[in-house]
């Protein structure tokens, strides 16, 4: 089984700017009338973003059931200007949406052959 898409409920056109930063393009934008539906792509990851203001807020704390966070891999974790911490899976750092949506940010370790 694979990931189809992640579906993210935004309340502007920010978050759109957002996820473009982090190297996702615009593959469909469609106003429905009471929301826009715009899908975004990296070449590997397919996100379905609702922009729509109407919504409650996130909650962050006490956190709530559900979803907690979204993890991207990135060659480039400094780029993100946020505190980076390590764990024995490797360097991570957290970022978040215009919305609150927590984004964790994990190191991508490239393979070098051994001599």
């Amino acid at each position: 089984m694979l990931l189809n898409h992640i579906a993210i409920i935004s309340s502007s056109i920010e978050s759109i700017k957002f996820y473009e930063k982090l190297g996702f393009q615009v593959v469909s934008d469609e106003d429905r009338g009471y929301d826009r539906l715009i899908y975004m792509n990296d070449g590997l990851t397919t996100l379905e973003i609702y922009v729509d203001s109407t919504h409650p807020k996130r909650l962050s704390s006490p956190e709530a059931l559900g979803l907690r966070h979204l993890c991207f891999e990135s060659e480039h974790i400094e780029m993100f200007n946020a505190e980076i911490k390590e764990d024995n899976n490797g360097r991570f750092c957290f970022i978040y949406d215009p919305d609150g949506l927590p984004i964790e940010i994990r190191e991508r370790v490239l393979n070098t052959p051994k001599e």
